[in-house]
């Protein structure tokens, strides 16, 4: 009843919201309302409204709500702007709200205090932690799982890249050729960049799973290049070549801190979710993957197993 109660409360003062700015732009603007409001126009009505930031973030949390309410596009995308959320954390927002709903994304998001695309790697880490703790404790594992894996960069299975992979894959009709194709290119990624002689090329060399992928059967392993390659190769203790290895800006800066002060090892979910989508791309369906290493684990490395359609095993 008390959350039933909480969730009434919540939609009258969005509809309140709602109604002050329609008001506002139809008095300001004569005939504008809010369907049809702009960038400028929200943050007049901000600036004009003698309210604190607490209360003007949640008006623009008002304002996203209405927007998927209606289909506005244009008033999701200004909302978000004024938010100072970039796409991963609209997407983060938006995955929360279709899978837990809105008066519990609105909880897991503002657990760790308002927090912007810009803002400093430190911050975003303590606000990571404070998220994940929130999402784990309100969630099970396989909720926890389903949003984090939900594409949260928002790349496309069908981006010119992913269809040329895909074309590849219909004309081998093997996976493993397409595989190869990844190693070789990064490969010579790394040998243009540092040399063919070099420590970075031939770390790439031995391992094929590096951004490219290993099948087993039908699952494919693969693992991340580490972000400063010849820092992580020549760092001495784990801790640091763990810090070198990750790429997340949401994560780097709590590697520095004791264990019980970083972010859950469940939030490199989000980069399963990254590294499936060319192979959805090629399959045309949605896949599962799975956390298998990762540097939040207390490994050097992070891994991740995507469980390619049944098919595949049989492939020649």
């Amino acid at each position: 009843m008390k959350s039933k109660n909480k969730q009434e409360n919540t939609i009258e003062t969005f509809v309140d919201f709602v109604k002050k700015i329609d008001a506002y732009l139809k008095n300001e603007k004569k005939s504008l309302g809010i369907d049809k409001s702009y960038l400028k126009d929200l943050q007049a009505f901000l600036k004009q409204w003698k309210a604190d930031k607490k209360v003007k973030q949640r008006f623009l949390l008002a304002m996203k709500s209405y927007g998927k309410a209606t289909e506005n596009h244009n008033l999701i995308a200004n909302a978000n702007r004024l938010l100072g959320r970039g796409t991963w954390l609209s997407r983060l927002e938006e995955t929360l709200d279709e899978v837990v709903g809105e008066d519990l994304q609105i909880k897991i998001m503002e657990a760790g205090g308002p927090i912007k695309h810009s803002s400093t790697t430190a911050k975003k880490a303590v606000w990571a932690k404070c998220m994940m703790d929130c999402l784990e404790a309100n969630v099970d594992e396989k909720t926890c799982k389903k949003i984090l894996t939900n594409n949260l960069h928002f790349k496309s299975p069908k981006s010119p890249s992913f269809k040329k992979l895909k074309r590849m894959y219909e004309k081998a009709g093997n996976i493993d050729v397409v595989l190869q194709h990844l190693h070789e290119k990064w490969k010579k990624i790394i040998g243009d960049r540092y040399g063919y002689d070099s420590l970075e090329y031939k770390y790439v060399e031995a391992d094929s799973t590096i951004e490219a992928g290993v099948r087993e059967g039908n699952i494919v392993y693969v693992s991340k290049i580490p972000y400063q390659i010849k820092e992580f190769i020549e760092a001495e203790d784990k801790k640091t070549k763990r810090y070198h290895y990750c790429h997340c800006g949401w994560v780097r800066d709590s590697l520095k801190k004791p264990e019980e002060e970083q972010v859950s090892h469940t939030f490199c979910n989000c980069s399963g979710g990254w590294h499936k989508v060319p192979f959805e791309g090629i399959f045309e369906q949605t896949l599962e993957v799975d956390l298998v290493k990762s540097v939040l684990k207390g490994d050097n490395i992070c891994t991740f197993a995507i469980h390619l359609p049944k098919e595949v095993i049989n492939e020649k």
